[in-house]
């Protein structure tokens, strides 16, 4: 074997983990099948018409045209199923093949579940007996999961050869045989979980290497060498530049006794020759790479923002990566051109994959997020406020303005870097988020008072102002919330002393949010409501007419189960408290939990509750806590238990019979089951998600377990938590019993208990207070399922929600306000 070295390759393949453009195709696909979904069950007759007038359109095309394309994309398909696995195995990308395999075994499962919700089949029979139709478009699964696995490990002149042959294929499925909602499915079905392999496993992304970076810097006329990458920062390299020598004096630079040296390259302004220097030196260079991922990933940023917030000056995403660093030369250059203290740029550059490369000048310092308190002196203060100023003046906005994008160079100055999330010619309210951001995160060093007093002093009330408005933590970056997470109290000390500075009132801060992700989720809970409600709401005389003939005597016994649950609420919590706990207080406390839940999550109000009402009982923090947690742990056991008991009771007294015989057939449940255990199976290989898995979950397991076994020594409170857990389902389900009869079914109780446990495990998983709207559409459809008439289901469904969730509601607003007043909460 020869012993010369082998040439550096300028790309290497790396794995990158759950990257965010890979949740959002996810997410797409996903819309992709609802619309499609959607489609064949309210738009049916909008979509036949749509694939006829498709076909009709196409049906001037020369049929020797059709038969030719048809060829080409059929040769293709098969040229791509053998040579890509033989690609694959010979360039040693065995991840790549693995995915691709993955992928599209997982869709064909998903696009087998697709073919059996009755909305799909029915259609399919519709178009079959209407336009034709019948066949299904399996290849078209299999490639939309190759196109979206594939998209992120080979050329992207190979991805569009594979999406041009995704589409051509599509569309002549579309105008054949196969339906326009069959080929959106199966799109939907294959790109969604090549997709979500890629969230679980990971994607193999092109890298730059450092022969790379100085082959692409080496085309725009800069020459360095021994380039590596910063294990520390995605996109970041150090190099060494062979520069020529110069120095030049910065105009408005805090250092001013001396010559600076600096690289420059391609710029006579300012520079003096040095007599005796060597013709060249080796002067450190930065280099930032912004590659489709990290392009991407910006986007996602800037438009979640964009669309998220109001009023806050966002600017659209980048269009491509090199524009995203021209951006950044732009700033600097204009920035420097005002005496700003910036890292001057020396090139620019384009990658042979459509990455942008620039190239700046390495600056020897410390920033400030890394330095002692002691050292942020109120003359460094000034002269970091001084650079932000001299970036007002030429309207450049950092707009992600904290103390990590200031350094402390060797001769005592201060200079500005990083200006990657920069914006020249950015608007007033821009420029005065900078300020918003630079105050807030110098406060929580060296406190409110001194950050104002250095703002001032260089600034003045003029451009103080508009920061106060601006000091909304909605509006503020990821990087300034996350300086001022663990000081809760920083950002309303700075306030007041910016308001006492400027002798303005405190102001009242809008909401910048147009929505928050628990609106979209609670959105969409209650649209499935509405979903399941909405035809049973078309029987409405029918609901009149039942309640009319309800045979009210039940009404008393309803109200009474639905009580029996606060007193196992009560039980529970004084069995599961190492101490004495009076029953009448904790009835009380569980009454007022009715009220509470009606504004907060399900179970975090009762929760706090309980651990308010401990702590108020004398109980230290700790112990409250492993008390609610040893309750809470004994409910979920009582819950499962009663549930798996109800589902072998009903079994064996066959009263779901009818109902089982109409479940998929075996093939189906265990596709469905296989699917669920590679999705969950997928989830656990994120790391976020093993890392959530160990860090929150394992804890709260292990702190319940622990806090249920003291609890073993004593017998009576043993006996008192075991029959209060038991009473909490146990009520509800007799509750939702009698609330049936009342309307005269004579629904077996085992099966209307399982849908009374089903249906408290959903409201437990509902982001709604209470479930409301998800248990109503739960306990709807199961009852309908199980047989009872809908106008009788609804009209119980009601009476129950109204024993067990609306009527509390104002007695234990009474109890709230009672124990409040006497210090029980």
């Amino acid at each position: 074997m020869s012993g010369r070295a082998q040439p550096e390759r300028e790309y290497r393949d790396v794995t990158v983990r759950a990257a965010p453009t890979d949740v959002r195709m996810t997410l797409s696909f996903g819309l992709v099948i609802v619309g499609a979904v959607v489609g064949a069950r309210f738009a049916d007759r909008t979509a036949t018409a749509a694939a006829t007038d498709l076909r009709d359109a196409l049906a001037g095309v020369p049929s020797s045209l059709v038969t030719v394309l048809q060829t080409l994309a059929l040769g293709a398909y098969g040229v791509l199923a053998l040579a890509g696995p033989v690609w694959a195995l010979v360039s040693r990308r065995f991840g790549l093949l693995l995915r691709v395999l993955v992928g599209g075994a997982l869709g064909v499962v998903a696009f087998a579940a697709l073919g059996r919700v009755p909305v799909v089949v029915s259609w399919t029979q519709h178009l079959t007996a209407g336009v034709g139709g019948g066949v299904r478009s399996w290849d078209i699964v299999v490639l939309a999961a190759v196109v979206t696995v594939a998209q992120s490990a080979v050329a992207p002149r190979w991805v569009r050869v594979l999406r041009v042959l995704l589409v051509l294929l599509a569309l002549l499925r579309a105008v054949g045989t196969v339906d326009v909602v069959d080929v959106l499915l199966a799109i939907g079905a294959g790109g969604g979980m090549g997709a979500l392999v890629l969230v679980g496993l990971g994607r193999s992304a092109h890298r730059l290497t450092g022969e790379g970076v100085r082959l692409a810097l080496a085309g725009s006329g800069l020459a360095v060498r021994d380039v590596r990458s910063l294990a520390a920062a995605a996109g970041r390299y150090a190099a060494t530049a062979v520069a020529p020598v110069a120095v030049r004096h910065r105009r408005g630079s805090d250092a001013d006794t001396g010559p600076v040296p600096v690289v420059v390259a391609g710029r006579t302004d300012d520079v003096v020759a040095v007599p005796g220097a060597a013709a060249a030196v080796d002067v450190p260079v930065d280099v930032r790479v912004v590659d489709e991922q990290l392009w991407r990933l910006d986007a996602v940023r800037r438009g979640l923002r964009r669309l998220r917030l109001r009023g806050v000056g966002d600017d659209s995403p980048f269009g491509s990566p090199v524009r995203v660093v021209a951006n950044e030369a732009t700033s600097a250059l204009v920035a420097g051109s005002r005496g700003v203290r910036v890292p001057t740029v020396l090139a620019l550059a384009v990658g042979r994959e459509g990455e942008g490369l620039l190239a700046t000048e390495h600056l020897v310092g410390t920033r400030f997020d890394e330095l002692p308190a002691e050292r942020l002196t109120d003359d460094v203060l000034d002269a970091a406020w001084r650079q932000l100023a001299a970036l007002q003046d030429c309207a450049v906005a950092v707009r992600e303005l904290t103390l990590d994008h200031f350094l402390l160079t060797e001769d005592g100055g201060v200079a500005v870097v990083d200006l990657g999330p920069s914006e020249p010619a950015a608007a007033p309210g821009v420029l005065a988020g900078d300020v918003a951001e630079l105050l807030l995160t110098t406060s929580v060093v060296v406190g409110a008072e001194r950050a104002v007093a250095a703002a001032h002093r260089v600034l003045g009330a003029d451009r103080l102002t508009p920061a106060l408005g601006r000091m909304v933590p909605d509006a503020l970056s990821a990087a300034a919330r996350a300086a001022l997470k663990g000081h809760p109290d920083a950002r309303s000390s700075l306030v007041s002393a910016l308001s006492d500075d400027l002798g303005v009132a405190r102001p009242a801060f809008e909401n910048v949010q147009r929505f928050r992700p628990r609106t979209l989720l609670l959105g969409a809970t209650l649209a499935v409501a509405v979903y399941a409600l909405a035809p049973q709401l078309a029987d409405l005389p029918q609901l009149v007419d039942t309640v009319r003939t309800a045979d009210w005597r039940w009404l008393p016994a309803v109200l009474a189960a639905s009580a029996l649950t606060y007193l196992g609420a009560a039980l529970g919590l004084a069995g599961g408290t190492p101490g004495r706990v009076p029953l009448g207080e904790s009835v009380g406390v569980a009454l007022s939990a009715s009220f509470v839940a009606t504004f907060a999550p399900p179970g975090v109000g009762q929760v706090g509750l309980n651990i308010r009402y401990l702590q108020k009982r004398g109980f230290p923090t700790p112990v409250a806590a492993s008390a609610s947690a040893a309750k809470e742990a004994a409910v979920l056991t009582a819950h499962v238990l009663l549930l798996v008991t109800a589902a072998v009771w009903a079994g064996s007294a066959r009263a779901l019979t009818g109902e089982l015989s109409r479940l998929p057939s075996p093939l189906v449940i265990a596709a469905a089951v296989g699917g669920t255990l590679a999705v969950l199976g997928i989830a656990a290989a994120v790391p976020n998600v093993r890392r959530l898995l160990r860090e929150r979950v394992a804890p709260a397991v292990r702190a319940s377990a622990g806090a249920m076994r003291p609890l073993l020594s004593d017998p009576g409170k043993l006996a008192a938590l075991v029959a209060g857990v038991a009473l909490v389902p146990g009520g509800y389900a007799v509750c939702l019993y009698l609330s049936v009869r009342a309307f005269g079914v004579h629904t077996p109780f085992v099966t209307v208990a399982l849908v009374s446990l089903t249906a408290g495990a959903v409201a437990t998983a509902a982001p709604t207070p209470g479930g409301v709207g998800a248990v109503e559409a739960v306990l709807l459809a199961a009852l309908t399922g199980v047989g009872v008439p809908s106008g009788s289901a609804l009209a119980a469904v009601v009476l129950y929600r109204l024993a067990t969730f609306w009527l509390p509601i104002l007695p234990g607003f009474a109890a709230f306000r009672i124990f409040t007043a006497r210090g029980v909460l």
